[in-house]
């Protein structure tokens, strides 16, 4: 009887570790997202996403806060703390906004998803290995450069509140009006 209480404690603990080192819960924090995914929604992120191949622009992506040092939680893999963002510049572009416009390359990117357009940012170009990321809500979100290895994960999936379940809203950009 207690062998297999063991047994079944070991397979437990290693199921939920292999889950966890495939996919995480986390939960948005803030407005910066609006009107896509809104304050206390809980998610899903795949750290498995960027195992076989690159961040796209249009993924929503969580990713360390710079100099972020992981809480116990986090080394035990039991949340994943950190920003929720878009993925809109890629390795080795120039990328600016201007009031809340979106230019990649000197192209406009037509971003249909937004709200607001009152931030701004610099031209400014992506090192190798970093992304441009901004929040959908310009009003209220940064952009910043994250290098690749501070990001967690794709968001993959929305699960509470239940009226809000579903797919994360990832988008496929395209560059230049009218695209």
């Amino acid at each position: 009887m207690i062998r297999e209480v063991i047994i079944t404690v070991l397979v437990a603990m290693i199921l939920f570790l292999a889950i966890r080192a495939v996919a995480q819960n986390s939960i948005v924090d803030g407005s910066s997202m609006e009107p896509n995914m809104h304050n206390g929604q809980r998610i899903v992120v795949s750290k498995a996403a960027y195992w076989f191949s690159d961040p796209r622009r249009g993924d929503i992506v969580v990713f360390k806060r710079p100099h972020q040092k992981s809480s116990l939680a986090d080394r035990l893999m039991l949340t994943s703390s950190g920003i929720i963002h878009r993925i809109v510049g890629l390795p080795g572009e120039e990328v600016e906004i201007k009031s809340g416009e979106l230019y990649i390359n000197g192209q406009k990117v037509n971003e249909t998803y937004i709200q607001g357009h009152s931030i701004s940012a610099p031209l400014q170009r992506i090192p190798e290995d970093s992304y441009f990321i901004v929040g959908d809500n310009r009003f209220a979100a940064a952009s910043d450069i994250v290098p690749r290895k501070d990001i967690i994960g794709k968001v993959w999936l929305c699960y509470w509140p239940v009226s809000q379940w579903g797919l994360a809203p990832n988008h496929s950009l395209k560059l230049g009006v009218g695209e």
